[in-house]
């Protein structure tokens, strides 16, 4: 018998699983969370109750809720379960580039992830580039996030946002909304106009202006158009129409005092929808910040003490200039507790990881806030709910209530605090479970550093990719090297090399790329390893998801 060509058996095989992952909704579930702790942030704590997750909504939650027939009943006993946290200064899903020099205090030089011609563009649509990376996102939910607000990092006009799910596999359909919100910032352009921070200015300004005018001339020609020359197109300045009509919000990075009050007057010359982004410097801004009335976004990524207002800072605390110790402390002890002073000011705020901390890092830093006088309860509140508002999502995410998409985490403890451990985080009603590194691991919550003890995957393994509608089986046959493995998953359609095969304690990743008429599309797999067995989520792209088992054959 003739054997088909590469190609045609693999969008064979593509279209086999993707039939089988029935229609857009289908999820990981229905689930059923019982026993659990459940802390909604909007509606108080329930001590013992049950959340039910259907086709990724939150379709129960109480006390009292009885666990479907048809669900998947996970017992949590001992657990707390309280909304996916959500960051809205991210570049997750972007080309990367090599970084910028930092163009504000407290700026790590760290890299960023988008085009090299960014920075005059308020027509860019964020949505339509994401290609995210797999660590990228492991590295962000492994922490509890379970949303990132994506957006170019530097330049005057950056564009527009898009708040992305963090599923291991992203198809635009996924996205949760876009545009957000136009993202500025007072950076120049290298080696072209507009060059200084005067120059930004005064190019932001003009461009306000002239979208003032391209819309009243639009609607003139709208409203009557015979005899009247028509306006030309321009794609720019039509986008910020909507911006200076106070239609659509603008986030605005600005860390330092002066950027900060720019930014704000810039917001009141054009009546603009303005959030502050950063922050930095919020404490010397506080006057500012109240007038505005707006929430502001606070980066938890902490600048260095010189870099705030160096040694005019550390005369600002009285101490003496040749004694770097002291004074080093007492600044650190105000950068850390900028949070809190926008709290006791009653500024509402959002916490962000600034677009350089990870995950982990993130945590960490917003635990410093917290130990420097920022309540618990209230950064929960501005990781969650905060978030959802500003980003205009809050009748989506940001708190465990009836009807808002499935956005979840599982942990052990008490949310922020020192003790509390993800153990799983659920995106879209989909589980991903958290793996917690082997005794003496270093890095993230996904260890394999030194000790860590990767599971043994070589071999030749059944594999069932699992669903309602039925079942797909395949021969996965596998070479291990350390942590990393390569080789190939054949079904009676044809064979593909199996990518990217990667060990982490007992979870295994690993993808196949499916050629499909002159395209392709990757199927990420991911699983958790015990001893002979396996069980996970295949990522089929733009067609879903769909669980998966595999047994290793003798």
């Amino acid at each position: 018998m003739r054997s088909l060509p590469v190609s045609r058996t693999s969008s064979i095989l593509l279209a086999s699983l993707a039939i089988l992952a029935g229609p857009v909704a289908a999820q990981d579930g229905p689930w059923a969370l019982t026993n659990a702790r459940i802390n909604t942030v909007t509606r108080g704590v329930i001590e013992r109750g049950t959340i039910v997750i259907r086709d990724g909504l939150i379709a129960a939650v109480g006390p009292d809720v009885a666990a479907p027939a048809d669900a998947r009943v996970l017992d949590l006993t001992g657990r707390t379960v309280f909304p996916a946290f959500i960051d809205l200064t991210s570049s997750i899903g972007l080309p990367s580039t090599p970084a910028a020099p930092a163009g504000r205090p407290g700026a790590a030089a760290a890299a960023t992830s988008e085009p090299a011609n960014v920075g005059l563009e308020p027509d860019r649509i964020v949505a339509d580039e994401l290609r995210p990376s797999a660590s990228d996102v492991q590295a962000a939910r492994d922490a509890g996030f379970g949303a990132v607000l994506t957006a170019p990092s530097r330049g005057a006009f950056r564009g527009l946002s898009a708040l992305v799910p963090l599923r291991d596999s992203l198809a635009g359909r996924h996205v949760i909304r876009s545009p957000v919100a136009l993202h500025m910032g007072f950076q120049s352009a290298q080696g072209r106009y507009p060059g200084t921070l005067m120059g930004v200015i005064a190019y932001e300004r003009q461009a306000f202006y002239d979208a003032r005018r391209q819309g009243q001339v639009l609607e003139r020609y709208r409203a009557s158009p015979r005899g009247m020359e028509r306006p030309a197109y321009d794609a720019r300045l039509n986008a910020l129409i909507p911006v200076v009509r106070g239609e659509l919000p603008v986030l605005f990075a600005a860390s330092s005092e002066n950027e900060i009050r720019r930014a704000l007057a810039m917001g009141r010359e054009f009546n603009l929808a303005l959030t502050v982004v950063g922050a930095a410097e919020g404490f010397r801004a506080l006057d500012a910040l109240q007038v505005s009335r707006r929430p502001v976004v606070v980066s938890v990524d902490f600048p260095r003490p010189t870099e705030v207002t160096g040694w005019t800072f550390r005369a600002g605390q009285r101490l003496p200039l040749n004694d770097s110790a002291s004074a080093d402390s007492a600044a650190r002890r105000v950068i850390e507790g900028n949070a809190a002073a926008l709290n006791r000011a009653g500024i509402r705020f959002a916490l962000a990881s600034g677009g350089s901390l990870r995950g982990a890092e993130v945590v960490t830093n917003v635990r410093k806030a917290i130990a420097a006088g920022l309540p618990r309860d209230v950064a929960l509140e501005a990781l969650t709910i905060r978030p959802a508002e500003i980003a205009g999502v809050a009748e989506q995410l940001g708190s465990i209530e009836v009807g808002k998409i499935a956005h979840l985490v599982v942990a052990e403890g008490e949310p922020l605090t020192d003790s509390a451990k993800v153990r799983a985080v659920f995106v879209d009603g989909v589980r991903y479970e958290v793996v917690a590194p082997a005794a003496g691991a270093r890095g993230g919550a996904r260890g394999g550093g030194a000790g860590a003890a990767a599971a043994q995957v070589a071999g030749t393994w059944s594999v069932t990719v699992n669903t309602p509608q039925g079942s797909q089986s395949m021969t996965m046959t596998l070479t291990q090297d350390g942590t990393a493995f390569s080789g190939t998953m054949n079904s009676e359609m044809g064979t593909l090399p199996v990518a990217e095969g990667q060990i982490s304690g007992n979870s295994a990743s690993w993808s196949i790329t499916v050629p499909m008429g002159g395209q392709s599309m990757t199927v990420n797999f991911r699983g958790d390893v015990e001893g002979n067995r396996m069980r996970g989520t295949a990522e089929l792209g733009a067609f879903g998801s769909a669980p998966f088992t595999a047994e290793k054959n003798p």
